[in-house]
């Protein structure tokens, strides 16, 4: 938990009955390494036993393809290899300084527009491929810049930042997971991080170290996705495979390879690869969800309704779909069940300062204002990522300026 601090907003004391008027919270949306449906729910038995997990044959394609895919044809792309013109234009940077020294006057370069890459979601590459297009994701931004920072000497390291899940108003029981990733440089001043949009970066997410391999085994699993969207099937295949040879104790690629194989309409294959996920990892959520949507498209009613139950325990228990539920229930004008959800939110996890935000919105509404103000005051405290801050405190000045038009 980060440690409180006074914000200095002026006037909130005076003006403070009058500050909120129609500020709805929104959450800003950072790059993603890999995206999946997400639900889960508690232990239990199934209503019948799970069918036995053919490892061997999932990972060869049989159920799909007429020739297996043998380990000779998976793909093995450069991830972090760098051109001769990357080098040559490194070796400018800064030449005679230290390794900490040329990596700031590589990203004052990029500050200062003399090389830019443009964010596209759908654009996992490879370094050489990030820097010679100028386009790609957070994955593809990242894995350039590891390979940059480390030729220019300085340590580099991939670093996995876990973002919260947000809730569409459309899919209430759905939510999406961003497993936002980023780079880490550590020297004896201190910790560096390089983000495509660092302005949206907060500390106060959970985060870690991800070897190269995880970090590969990532990037192979986005571009099957992505393959798959473009309808290359076996391209796909080969990816997510590879992906899986890198990690197979990976429950999140397991999912990844059933999503792939229900898409392709292989629901046994699809059924088989969340199963061996679920054993990976008992409770995880991908798996759960995609289990439950599976057997209710074959009309397993039974198993279909277990899964469901799963997924239902989890979100009455999940403080960011109870911080979803808020929002809705407030924008709607239902303040009071609202704040319960808000409560039940903030017990199970008191550091985001979305939640204290929305209390103190909805604490105002219910003209409770002593706790308002307290809530807001936490929720500027604990959102140190100073773009937020700054954000937070313009639209409370804004409200104050504009609450008697």
């Amino acid at each position: 938990m980060k440690t409180p601090q006074n914000s200095g907003l002026p006037g909130i004391n005076r003006s403070y009955s009058s500050l909120i008027k129609r500020f709805l919270p929104r959450e800003t949306i950072v790059c993603t390494a890999m995206v999946a449906l997400l639900l889960a729910g508690c232990a239990g038995t199934p209503p019948e036993a799970s069918r036995l997990v053919d490892v061997d044959w999932l990972l060869s394609g049989r159920a799909l393809f007429e020739q297996p895919l043998e380990s000779a044809e998976l793909p093995e792309d450069d991830i972090l290899g760098l051109a001769p013109e990357i080098r040559a234009y490194l070796a400018q940077v800064a030449a005679s300084a230290s390794p900490q020294q040329r990596l700031r006057a590589l990203l004052e370069g990029f500050e200062e527009r003399e090389f830019t890459v443009q964010y596209q979601a759908d654009k996992t590459l490879t370094a050489g491929e990030t820097f010679r297009q100028q386009v790609g994701n957070c994955m593809a931004f990242t894995v350039m810049m590891v390979a940059m920072t480390r030729e220019l000497g300085a340590d580099a390291y991939f670093n996995q930042v876990e973002v919260p899940p947000v809730w569409g108003h459309d899919e209430s029981q759905t939510f999406v997971v961003y497993r936002h990733i980023n780079m880490v440089s550590e020297s004896s001043r201190g910790r560096r991080v390089v983000d495509f949009n660092l302005e949206a970066y907060d500390p106060v997410y959970d985060q870690r170290r991800l070897s190269d391999t995880e970090a590969f085994a990532q990037y192979y699993s986005n571009r099957g996705l992505e393959l798959m969207q473009q309808e290359s099937m076996r391209e796909a295949f080969r990816y997510l495979r590879k992906a899986l040879d890198l990690k197979p104790g990976d429950a999140d690629l397991w999912a990844n390879l059933g999503a792939f194989y229900s898409r392709n309409r292989q629901f046994t294959a699809a059924e088989q690869s969340y199963q061996q996920a679920l054993r990976l990892k008992i409770s995880h959520t991908i798996a759960i969800s995609n289990l439950e949507r599976l057997y209710r498209k074959q009309q397993r009613h039974e198993l279909a309704d277990y899964y469901a139950d799963k997924a239902r325990y989890h979100r009455e228990r999940n403080p960011y779909y109870l911080y979803y539920q808020a929002r809705n229930a407030y924008e709607h004008g239902d303040y009071k069940s609202a704040k319960r959800q808000l409560k039940r939110a903030i017990w199970q996890y008191e550091d985001d300062h979305r939640f204290h935000f929305l209390m103190g919105l909805t604490s105002f509404r219910l003209g409770e204002y002593r706790a308002s103000r307290e809530h807001i005051k936490v929720a500027l405290s604990l959102a140190q990522n100073a773009s937020t801050t700054s954000a937070y405190s313009r639209k409370l000045e804004y409200l104050i300026r504009n609450v008697d038009r």
